[in-house]
């Protein structure tokens, strides 16, 4: 017990604090950067939100493709109304199709 001093335990006690100093210090930068590079919750609700809206935008534009689909269809009935005179049967079948379309918009 005779070699130890009260010099020799300020210095331990000195070089155990700047060890336990180090080693927070360490793991703060491993903490910031981690969250540099995984992204941020900001990040992340922006990014379902865009989703959600790329959603409807594809739903949105199946209706519009198929009510041209429609449209086109009722065109052609007319201008074969107007070359051949009187072709009901594909008249009544644009109407129909023009029908389901309409009333599927509605009930939407």
């Amino acid at each position: 017990m005779s070699g130890i001093t009260a010099e020799a335990l300020l210095t331990t006690a000195g070089v155990l604090l700047a060890v336990f100093a180090a080693i927070a210090t360490i793991d703060k930068g491993m903490d910031i950067i981690k969250k540099w590079r995984t992204p941020s919750t900001d990040t992340a609700k922006k990014l379902a939100e865009d989703k959600r809206r790329l959603d409807g935008h594809e739903e949105a534009i199946k209706v519009l493709q198929n009510g041209s689909q429609v449209q086109c269809t009722a065109l052609m009935a007319l201008l074969d109304h107007e070359l051949h005179n009187g072709n009901a049967d594909q008249m009544e079948k644009a109407k129909d199709g023009i029908t389901v379309y309409l009333s599927s918009l509605i009930n939407r």
